[in-house]
């Protein structure tokens, strides 16, 4: 009888103190309410070069990313160029193309997708880091209709893409605090 007891009240200890060592977590350095930033790391990955249309340039792409996210961080109030905490963004945008992994490819935009990294900075220090990998751009049923059927010979795809993306960006960095 003593022992059985004895081993209850162990294993309730244990059970217990399982539970207290997973809930606690250490506690986060608190960050700024805006960041200072100046512009993205851009990296432009497209392995098929179309002959018969012809989109927008690798620096009209990564243009497009730094002035919508200084607008979007601008509206938010995340932006202060005075501000200690240092945003730090990274994106590798990959352009591809209809067949592209096979002999035949076409010409037209097949899907945009993108990886990104987040990073803020104080005093060299990484306060906190995000890095979401190869998210495909959804242009939603009519626009993956366009795609399929190889519509998207134009800059209006990529640049909804470039959009979409943005706001995702800023809307990760807003739930990074």
């Amino acid at each position: 009888y003593f022992k059985g007891y004895k081993m209850k009240r162990i294993l309730i200890f244990l059970t217990a103190l399982f539970f207290v060592g997973c809930a606690s977590s250490q506690p986060k350095i608190p960050i700024a309410d805006a960041y200072k930033f100046d512009k993205i790391e851009y990296n432009h990955i497209q392995i098929h070069n179309p002959t018969k249309f012809t989109y927008q340039s690798k620096e009209s792409v990564e243009a497009k990313y730094n002035e919508g996210l200084k607008s979007l961080l601008k509206k938010e109030n995340l932006l202060n160029q005075s501000s200690k905490d240092e945003l730090k963004i990274s994106v590798w945008h990959r352009r591809m193309f209809g067949g592209e992994a096979t002999p035949f490819p076409s010409d037209r935009i097949g899907g945009i997708f993108v990886s990104y990294e987040i990073k803020i900075i104080r005093d060299g220090q990484i306060l906190r880091d995000y890095i979401l990998n190869e998210s495909m751009y959804d242009p939603g049923f009519f626009g993956n209709l366009k795609t399929i059927v190889g519509q998207n010979k134009d800059d209006s795809y990529e640049n909804s893409a470039i959009d979409a993306f943005v706001r995702d960006i800023v809307k990760t960095l807003e739930e990074l605090k």
